[in-house]
């Protein structure tokens, strides 16, 4: 994990040496689905790593943890992967859950809500205006948001 998680924290993926994918992909097949859990409840280097492994990993059963993972995150340096993570394992909560955070990281300055916002409004395209938070997205959110999109879908490459 440590020679991973500076590289991946926050935005960083966006701006990954590709030669990481395949460590990271290849590390995240040693994993279990409960060791991946456990690194999403325990403090924010493992929910960093947690999150591209839980993507990497493709198991639908991660999902619940992803999302618990991101309900109690605090800030940017591990809410982006856990928002490209949800992304990656939307469920019914989803978008509540990205609105919760905008609200609090709005409050907190935590630094990422536009990020989330973009995210909430490719969860939910065309309601931009309905939502109100993702009415401000930024074409630099949108942008990373494809970014790091991009990081974790080639982590689930073969």
């Amino acid at each position: 994990m440590k020679p991973f998680y500076l590289k991946l924290m926050g935005f960083n993926a966006a701006n990954a040496p590709q030669n990481l994918i395949a460590t990271v992909r290849e590390r995240s097949r040693k994993l279990s689905a409960k060791d991946i859990s456990q690194l999403l409840q325990m403090h924010w280097r493992p929910r960093v790593m947690g999150a591209w492994y839980a993507i990497a990993a493709q198991d639908a059963s991660l999902s619940a943890a992803v999302h618990d993972s991101l309900e109690t995150c605090l800030g940017h340096l591990t809410s982006p992967p856990l928002i490209t993570a949800a992304l990656a394992y939307p469920n019914a909560g989803t978008a509540s859950l990205l609105r919760d955070y905008i609200e609090t990281d709005h409050r907190m300055g935590w630094g990422a809500a536009g990020f989330a916002s973009g995210a909430l409004a490719r969860l939910e395209p065309g309601n931009e205006g309905r939502t109100g938070a993702a009415s401000a997205v930024r074409s630099d959110d949108i942008e990373l948001i494809d970014k790091l999109a991009a990081f974790g879908n080639a982590l689930r490459s073969k």
